[in-house]
């Protein structure tokens, strides 16, 4: 609203003054509204201008998944998002786990070709072996056989039975062998029939096993050195304990955890007999190529050794 005032004239009639003293101009609504738009849209303008750009970042980073949200996410290689030791830690065994992946896939692919080389009839030449044992006599010190496995080349089982107890049982390991009163109860077959059966499936055979040598010793047999794999012998497998560079062999679980990337003999659970014949079966299978051509090496020196003593 506007208003105009006009020359005051001392002749004029009040009443005449009061009528052209204020003049009223009407404005149009339509430029009011107008008017009104554009000032809201100036404000509108302004706040975004200052609106804080961590607010519009929460904001969309609420909207957005959480996996593939750059701004939260813990698993980020950028160094701005720790510190740079804790980045590099963890670049560091990232690289590690990706370079021990690609190495079980190698030995995977390795054993698939080995299925493939071998014939049926040259993968029935090999059988693994493994033995659980109960204590006897004094405070179970002296141990004794209680249960006997083979597996086969793809680690299924052939045979694996208890056996009963001449003496009687002082500590039956339960919380290392697995074997409980129960079995050695139930056991039917006599130590001597064991011997015989396992002689007879072992014969011609190359033994795989851990340890083979306290297994052989409890079933009271021996195996030709020649056609024995034990992979607690083979000496890739082995480690140097101390500073004299004499070789020591390592436990199956870390070998089983290391070659294979397979959990056995887990804490607070007794061994399985299966499960540990079948991981020396498949650490054999890992390196079989190599280990067979160092054998030859051996048997042929050994050889060549008798004959010069003749």
């Amino acid at each position: 609203m506007m208003t105009v005032s006009s020359p005051r004239n001392d002749n004029m009639d009040v009443q005449d003054a009061s009528e052209i003293k204020i003049i009223e101009i009407g404005i149009p609504n339509a430029d009011i509204d107008q008017k009104r738009r554009r000032r809201r849209r100036r404000r509108r303008n302004r706040s975004k201008i200052t609106s804080s750009p961590s607010s519009d970042a929460e904001n969309n980073c609420g909207a957005c998944d959480d996996s593939t949200c750059a701004t939260v996410s813990s698993s980020s290689d950028d160094s701005s998002t720790g510190t740079p030791q804790k980045t590099a830690q963890h670049k560091q065994r990232r690289k590690h786990n990706q370079k021990r992946n690609n190495k079980l896939v190698n030995q995977k692919q390795n054993n698939k070709n080995d299925e493939h080389d071998l014939s049926t009839e040259e993968q029935s030449r090999y059988l693994a072996l493994d033995c659980e044992m109960v204590g006897v006599g004094h405070a179970g010190k002296k141990s004794s056989v209680a249960r006997v496995t083979l597996v086969d080349w793809n680690g299924r089982i052939i045979w694996d039975e208890f056996v009963q107890q001449q003496e009687k049982v002082t500590d039956y390991r339960t919380f290392v062998s697995g074997i409980t009163h129960l079995d050695v109860e139930d056991a039917t077959l006599g130590l001597e029939d064991c011997r015989k059966h396992v002689q007879t499936m072992i014969k011609d055979k190359i033994l795989v096993g851990h340890a083979l040598k306290n297994d052989l010793r409890v079933l009271g047999m021996t195996h030709p050195w020649t056609a024995t794999r034990d992979t607690a012998k083979y000496e890739p497998f082995m480690q140097t304990r101390f500073d004299d560079n004499i070789l020591w062999p390592r436990k199956l679980k870390d070998l089983a955890s290391e070659k294979l990337g397979r959990e056995i003999q887990r804490e607070g659970e007794p061994h399985s007999a299966y499960e540990d014949a079948a991981a020396a079966m498949d650490l054999y299978r890992t390196v079989r190529r190599k280990w067979e051509k160092v054998m030859d090496y051996k048997v042929r020196k050994t050889h060549e050794i008798e004959s010069t003593k003749i």
